[in-house]
């Protein structure tokens, strides 16, 4: 099948109103997928999966979320992930933990490469 024929397969704006439905907006990081339909609707399907996985609840997946985008410093996500979190009922307190988590794992894991690093160099 030819690239143009499986991009006419996929349903963008159908993509597009599910992933609205979840975030209240369109994510920058689906509108320029949009611009590879295929490669659209592989990255929304594995998001998708991961956000309908009941093991965890939705305001929990919020907070792993937000910690991991705390974490790699990705600006973007934090913010949506935060008004996702605060829509579905969490505290300001909750939501500052969850970027103190999400922090900390980060310089641990900064602390704890170098300091190894560093023990060897001394030795």
């Amino acid at each position: 099948m030819s690239p143009e024929k499986e991009n006419c397969d996929v349903d963008v704006e159908e993509i597009f109103l599910k992933i609205e439905a979840y975030f209240g907006f369109v994510p920058k990081i689906f509108q320029v997928l949009a611009e590879n339909p295929q490669a659209l609707k592989a990255y929304f399907k594995k998001s998708e999966v991961l956000m309908m996985d009941e093991s965890l609840p939705p305001l929990t997946k919020e907070f792993v979320s937000i910690g991991a985008a705390s974490a790699l410093g990705a600006e973007h996500c934090l913010s949506t992930h935060l008004e996702v979190a605060r829509d579905l009922g969490a505290k300001n307190e909750q939501l500052l933990l969850a970027i103190m988590m999400g922090s900390f794992i980060a310089e641990t894991k900064s602390l704890a490469t170098s300091l190894r690093v560093y023990e060897d160099f001394k030795s």
